[in-house]
């Protein structure tokens, strides 16, 4: 006869009495990573706990979840197994859940951080600038581990002359945090330094967790002299690496960036070496051409010129005046062929009054005469001024250029200052010479006409005397005519 055959709704009130009597799945912790996280308006939280090889469906309250909760976290978590009839489904329902192993220890390293960087403690306006060149260096790490060894084997190759003092701690541990901490204290109070390195080879995440530490935090970013947190490989972070004045991948290259090598020292002292010859160079190439320059204004060829120029324009000038004096004369003739022929046309009562006009023109002659003779010698005069003018400004030059041979001895043309001064000397005979032969002044009547004789000087007319540094006007009160 067959067995009696029980109904869904009968097969799963069943199983769920044999769950709910066994004592074990009452309180149960079990360990799983978090997957399918749903957090639902309901005020629950749905998720599934697996392991490599199985996987429970979990649910529990917002109100009993004290951390943050994500897909890949691993978590331990409390709570009870039930069976749910409707679905027949196996749920965990969780009153307690933490991190696990790593999640704990990476949740405090989350909280950690996010409370020190709203604190400022990582800022960038609180880093120290590294010394770019540091005569000693304070390295904080394990003596037995192989981070020492390649540390100081770098330094050594990059630059001999830089002093490393090393703080023996420990770097793994519940009391690795202090000793870490006392190194950095003694480089700030006893031994002092130009940078400390805090270094440490690579590890697990737990390994590497003393430097999370708070307290060893916020003694980096007390200290007064730069540090280089140097802890784990590239990927490892900590708080250290942070709050330091400067982050290093690994050990190596902490030393890297903390020194200079003396190949970039030598080639960066030879750049600057070159920088400087080519200034030098520069600086001597134009005061040599400043010199030239001194010496093209004041050479005798210049001087030579200027005198050439000015003895054209006095020629000139002289016969502005000859054409001016022959155009007077041409004008008085004409009026004498006029006044002869209407005294020829007069009558004989008329003769009187005309040698009375003949002896007023013979006064006018003489007086004419007179002032052309004062006129020369107030012209000879002015040519000694002239000449004591251009004589007065050639010592000058001479005097000038003298002060600028002392600025050019400076710069090693003993030499070629001494054959310029000869030069000049024989320059100043020269010129001496050439002013002695200047007798040349521009001498113009009223219609700016050049003046060459007396003959041509009327007595009342103001004739101009024109000189290189200037004008003289001159009225003429006498003529007198030489033999």
């Amino acid at each position: 006869m067959a067995k009696a055959a029980f109904n869904v709704s009968e097969l799963n009130n069943y199983i769920k009495k044999l769950i709910s009597m066994d004592y074990i799945l009452r309180d149960i912790n079990i360990t799983g990573e978090v997957t399918n996280l749903n957090i639902h308006n309901n005020g629950n939280i749905y998720f599934s706990l697996k392991d490599s090889f199985a996987r429970i469906d979990a649910m529990a309250s917002q109100n009993d979840v004290n951390i943050k909760l994500f897909d890949g976290a691993k978590v331990l978590a409390k709570g009870t197994v039930t069976y749910y009839e409707r679905s027949g489904r196996i749920l965990l329902y969780v009153s307690e859940i933490e991190l696990d192993g790593r999640g704990n220890l990476y949740q405090k390293y989350l909280d950690l951080k996010e409370k020190l960087s709203k604190e400022g403690l990582f800022d960038a306006s609180h880093k120290k600038k590294i010394k770019k060149y540091p005569s000693s260096i304070g390295l904080i790490t394990s003596t037995s581990g192989a981070a020492i060894k390649d540390v100081v084997n770098l330094f050594r190759k990059r630059n001999r002359t830089c002093d490393i003092y090393v703080f023996p701690s420990l770097v793994q541990g519940d009391s690795a945090s202090e000793s870490l901490i006392n190194g950095i204290k003694y480089f700030n109070e006893i031994e002092k330094v130009d940078t400390i390195i805090i270094a440490r080879g690579g590890g697990s995440f737990e390994d590497l967790f003393v430097f999370n530490d708070e307290s060893l935090a916020r003694e980096i970013f007390a200290s007064k002299i730069p540090i280089i947190s140097a802890v784990g490989h590239e990927v490892d972070y900590t708080i250290c690496d942070f709050v330091a004045d400067l982050r290093a991948a690994t050990p190596t290259n902490a030393a890297e960036l903390v020194t200079i090598s003396e190949d970039e020292i030598i080639e960066l002292l030879s750049k600057k070496k070159a920088e400087l010859s080519s200034l030098m160079e520069r600086r001597l190439n134009y005061n040599h051409l400043k010199l030239l320059s001194l010496y093209k204004n004041i050479s005798l060829k210049n001087q030579i010129y200027k005198i050439n120029s000015m003895t054209r324009d006095l020629l000139y000038r002289e016969n502005l005046l000859n054409n001016s004096m022959k155009k007077i004369l041409q004008v008085h003739s004409y009026e004498l062929q006029n006044k002869k022929f209407y005294l020829q046309n007069f009558k004989l009562n008329k003769s009187k009054e005309i040698e009375n006009y003949s002896y007023r023109l013979k006064n006018i002659s003489i007086k004419l005469n007179s002032q052309v003779i004062k006129s020369r010698e107030n012209l000879n005069f002015n040519k000694k001024l002239l000449n004591y003018h251009f004589k007065s400004k050639v010592n000058e030059e001479f005097n000038k250029f003298k002060s600028y041979e002392k600025f050019i001895l400076d710069y090693d043309l003993s030499e070629r200052i001494k054959n310029e001064r000869d030069r000049l000397n024989f320059l100043k005979v020269r010129l001496n010479s050439a002013f002695d032969k200047i007798n040349k002044v521009e001498i113009l009547n009223e219609d700016g006409l050049e003046l060459k004789s007396v003959k041509n000087v009327r007595i009342g007319e103001i004739i101009s005397l024109k000189f290189k540094d200037g004008n003289v006007k001159s009225k003429v009160q006498n003529v007198e005519m030489r033999d």
